[in-house]
């Protein structure tokens, strides 16, 4: 009898051995040759980005001079919503949308009615018109005021560039620049934030009045840390992460009950998943490398060395489902308060 239950013991450890016979994790996801990873589409950016002619418009301030027999100082005019410039005597001239120059001979044509000898200058004082928007997860969303030379870096800065958190502590960026985009006059510019940031000149275009920057948050790009370790989250990725520091952000592995031995990675599409296998155990002492982790990765600490595919797979396809609807929101906002 002892000898037939030794004999299906040692059967039932074979066949978990065989069912668990998984792919070591690639340090990079190129390193495997059957996973695709979906092809990161890059806007072409723009070849010409000329400047345009200051203009002014509806809000500005403007500083008017009139020169004449007496010269004639007039402070803190403002261009209002229809664009109309109150002119003491010559009444309210059309200047928004006018270069400075046509704005100065549209403000003298108004004035010659009662001195054919007045000229007329312009400068604005306040670019209070001149505004370009931020919306999306940046660190502060708002109007910001559109300057000669402005750049798109120039106005990421200015908000913050994208919105962060914190989670024990460590720096997590809640807003996507890969999927920033800039919009103008009710169309996409096909430029790149991230490229901008690095100087790329046909992407770091100059900002127009009127321009919105929109910076989605990171739902769409998270990797879920499920399983046994002592915080299971959510975290929102960036480029570079990799397998030690998305385990620490969640706590680390819970030495009393997670396999150290046994990380699960799952990648790609749940239908057809690509399921790796690493050991942390291995990569402490530098017998293995540190896994770089790819945008909705899916690390599992399994309970048991024997724990199978689709052991794993019943396991998060709760979390999984949770994830794909609107509640996701409410858990990747809630990475900055712990």
């Amino acid at each position: 009898m002892r000898r037939v239950t030794a004999v299906l013991l040692s059967f039932m450890l074979l066949s978990a051995c065989m069912r668990n016979r998984l792919p070591d994790a690639p340090a990079v996801p190129g390193d495997d040759p059957a996973f695709s990873a979906p092809e990161v589409i890059r806007p072409r950016g723009i070849e010409s980005d000329p400047p345009e002619a200051l203009t002014v418009l509806p809000g500005d301030v403007v500083r008017l001079t009139t020169v004449s027999a007496k010269t004639q100082v007039y402070e803190g005019l403002i261009v209002d919503a229809l664009g109309q410039l109150h002119v003491p005597l010559a009444g309210d001239i059309q200047v928004g949308g006018k270069t400075l120059t046509q704005a100065e001979r549209a403000v003298e044509a108004g004035l010659q009615r009662y001195d054919r000898f007045v000229r007329a200058n312009l400068v604005i004082s306040a670019f209070d018109g001149h505004m370009a928007v931020v919306v999306g997860a940046a660190e502060k969303p708002g109007r910001y005021k559109v300057v000669p030379g402005m750049r798109l870096a120039d106005l990421l800065a200015q908000a913050g560039g994208a919105r962060t958190g914190t989670s024990r502590e460590v720096p997590t960026l809640l807003g996507n620049l890969d999927l920033a985009r800039l919009l103008r006059d009710d169309g996409t510019v096909p430029v790149s934030v991230p490229l901008a940031r690095k100087g790329d000149p046909k992407h770091n275009i100059r900002v127009r009045p009127g321009d919105q920057l929109f910076i989605p948050p990171v739902t769409e790009q998270l990797i879920m840390v499920l399983g046994e370790v002592r915080q299971p989250q959510p975290l929102a990725y960036r480029e570079g992460i990799r397998l030690s520091e998305a385990l620490a952000v969640a706590g680390g592995v819970d030495n009393a009950r997670g396999d150290r031995k046994d990380i699960r990675i799952v990648r790609g599409s749940l239908t057809e998943p690509r399921v790796y296998t690493t050991n942390l155990k291995a990569l402490g002492s530098g017998k293995a490398t540190d896994v770089e982790l790819i945008p909705g990765d899916i690390v599992y600490v399994s309970r048991a060395w024997y724990a199978s595919t689709a052991d794993v797979l019943n396991a998060v396809a709760p979390i999984l489902a949770l994830a794909n609807s609107f509640a996701i929101l409410a858990v990747a906002g809630a990475i900055g308060t712990r």
